[in-house]
Order: C-alpha cells, then structure tokens, then sequence
C-alpha cells in the first residue's frame, strides 16, 4: 500500500472515530439528563458507539497504526447543545429527531471511510458491517413530525 493511500486511510479512519467518540460524549450528557423514553434510544446508540469503537481500536492496532482517542471540540459542542436543550426544554421525543440527524452523519463518515479502502481490507468488511446494523438501529427510532 502506498503512502499516500495508506495516509488517506488513516485519516478517513480518524475522522469516522472522531465523529464516533464526539457523538458519544454529547450522548453522555443527553442519556443523565434525557426523559426514559428517549433514555433508551439514547443508550442504545450509545453502547453500540462504544462497541464500534473498541472494534475499530482493536483492528487499526493489529493492522499497525493508532488512532488518536481524544475526539475534537464538536464532542465539547455536543454536550454543550445537550445542555442548552434541556435548559430551554425537555428532552422528550422532539430530541429523537437531533438523535437521528446526528446519527445519519455518523453514516456519512463510516460512507467515506468505507469508500477510502479496499474490498479486501478487514476494516471495510467491519465497517460497512456497522453502518448497516447503524443504519438499522436508526430505523428503529419514532417519527417525530
């Protein structure tokens, strides 16, 4: 693999775990301060955050590169929308509709990771594995007209 593509991969990779570990800290702060109902839906992305990442961690390791954990300023932005929300309002089901937004990006970015490596790569059978059970678990969530 050359440089440039395994540069481009590693950054495609960093940026989808970025958004992953961003989300995740916004859905901390949302899951303490959520009504039950969208608790649930809330925790449920969530642990399967939580799961993706570990699993991504683990094969970009084996496979020799690191990723960097520390997420960006969005995950500090995303709490902090949270927190805003349910200072003006509840986080009732109206809050699903930012949940599915949001997750609906987190497909986007798995979309460009997946596009930036090959169909032989273990990381492409396993990311495209988690978009799909993603983009499942987003179907699952209410309409919020």
């Amino acid at each position: 693999m050359s440089t440039t593509t395994n540069h481009t991969r590693h950054n495609c990779l960093q940026s989808l775990f970025d958004t992953l570990i961003d989300i995740s800290q916004g859905y901390e702060t949302m899951i303490e301060r959520a009504e039950p109902s969208v608790r649930a839906y809330v925790t449920d992305f969530s642990q399967q955050h939580d799961r993706d990442i570990r699993e991504i961690e683990r094969i970009a390791s084996e496979e020799g590169f690191e990723l960097d954990r520390s997420g960006t300023v969005m995950g500090d932005v995303h709490k902090t929308a949270v927190k805003l929300r349910d200072l003006f309002s509840d986080i009732d089901n109206g809050a699903l509709q930012a949940v599915a937004d949001g997750e609906e990006n987190v497909v986007k970015r798995y979309d460009d990771a997946i596009k930036s490596l090959s169909r032989e790569d273990t990381l492409h059978t396993i990311l495209t594995e988690q978009r799909n059970a993603l983009r499942t678990r987003i179907a699952t969530l209410p309409e919020t007209a």
